[in-house]
């Protein structure tokens, strides 16, 4: 029997309850885990990813809008956050506060992309490992953007789906291979300790990718 994937763990009452959703503590606490690792993250992503005011970027499982937020403020880039939960999005309105940020569901998304949107980079940070068809989302975000343009992933090694039968299950979906197979693989890594945990640290990856099919972006 194929476990139920159960989408109602990310509807959230307030930011609060969606920060400790967003950042689980794994051995340092959300509050911790957010001050820290969000501007290093940021400076991470700037490394591999060319970000302007003039970038429209992709926040694939944006949740409230912490990482859209921090490159709003660092780039003044324009930002499209997509993710299944109505209740992260409408607390993304109140926490990113600026007129440069989007946030939409997956199907409001798409006929964007079926109008022609298409964007000049895109980041997805632990989000992809709980997705129930990781490939279908892979392929909505390469079909969204420009050729060459760059892909920033933060990804747990194993799967972590939520399910009502078995809570947070394992599928056995290799999410990295699944990337590679869809974009041009460029760089990859794992967090620092200093700016985690021991254990983020080990079972975490990062990974950036390139769009196939042209340069990228003013390069």
């Amino acid at each position: 029997m194929t476990p139920t994937y159960n989408p109602a763990v990310f509807n959230v009452h307030d930011i609060q309850s969606a920060m400790r959703i967003i950042l689980t503590p794994e051995g340092v606490p959300t509050e911790q885990r957010w001050r820290v690792e969000t501007p290093y993250l940021a400076d991470l992503i700037a490394r591999h990813i060319a970000i302007t005011s003039e970038t429209t970027l992709i926040d694939y499982g944006c949740g409230i809008g912490r990482m859209a937020k921090e490159l709003i403020a660092r780039h003044g880039c324009r930002v499209i956050g997509i993710d299944i939960s109505p209740s992260m999005r409408a607390l993304a309105i109140m926490y990113v506060q600026s007129d440069r940020f989007l946030p939409c569901p997956p199907g409001m998304f798409d006929r964007l992309v079926d109008a022609g949107l298409r964007c000049d980079a895109a980041i997805s940070v632990w989000v992809l490992q709980h997705c129930r068809d990781p490939g279908d989302d892979i392929a909505r975000i390469k079909r969204a953007l420009k050729p060459g343009a760059g892909v920033f992933i933060v990804n747990n090694d194993h799967r972590a789906v939520p399910t009502v039968e078995q809570g947070w299950a394992n599928d056995g979906i290799d999410i990295r291979a699944m990337l590679g197979a869809q974009f041009v693989p460029e760089a990859s890594g794992r967090p620092v300790r200093e700016q985690t945990s021991d254990s983020i640290a080990e079972l975490t990856f990062w990974a950036s990718f390139r769009h196939p099919g042209g340069q990228s972006p003013g390069g």
